[in-house]
């Protein structure tokens, strides 16, 4: 009976790893589909158009540059970088005033600026976004998701202290 919970508990763990593996994958595939569906508004697009461009940029820069490391941290990276512009779209929805959204682009933007992954130098392909005042999503591609995603969240809680 033991060995059976064992055997149980394995296959489920084993099970999760496969899915978690696959969250990459998940947000490219349903970011591509909402960027190329006409029926959704363009800014929608725009910033799924975004998500796209940052998850190849992602997966791009770890294949060259850490050619060793596994999907597991691609899809972290991934899945941060999902929650950072959900969050900062949720914030800029949440905002009344000019003056609120300026300052909640600011900190989402800069906070991209302030945690670089690869620390590229090809400044015009990482800056595609965030010197372009066409999208809403005016971030920089090299990003450490993780980091970017903690400073917004330390900020907001320093915030809340005032």
């Amino acid at each position: 009976m033991k060995q059976t919970m064992i055997a149980i508990a394995l296959l489920c763990l084993s099970f999760v790893e496969a899915k978690a593996q696959d969250v990459y994958k998940e947000i490219l595939q349903t970011s591509t589909k909402v960027a190329t569906d006409r029926a959704n508004d363009m800014e929608t697009r725009k910033i799924a158009t975004f998500k796209v461009d940052a998850l190849k940029y992602l997966l791009m820069k770890t294949n060259e540059l850490m050619p060793d490391s596994n999907m597991h941290m691609v899809d972290v990276q991934a899945y941060a970088m999902y929650r950072f512009v959900n969050e900062y779209v949720e914030s800029l929805s949440k905002a009344n005033k000019k003056k609120d959204k300026e300052l909640i682009m600011t900190i989402y933007k800069e906070a991209t600026i302030h945690n670089p992954r690869f620390n590229d130098m090809d400044k015009e392909l990482i800056l595609a976004y965030y010197n372009n005042d066409n999208f809403l999503t005016q971030f920089s591609l090299d990003c450490d998701w993780e980091k970017a995603l903690k400073e917004v969240e330390n900020v907001k809680e320093a915030a809340k202290q005032l």
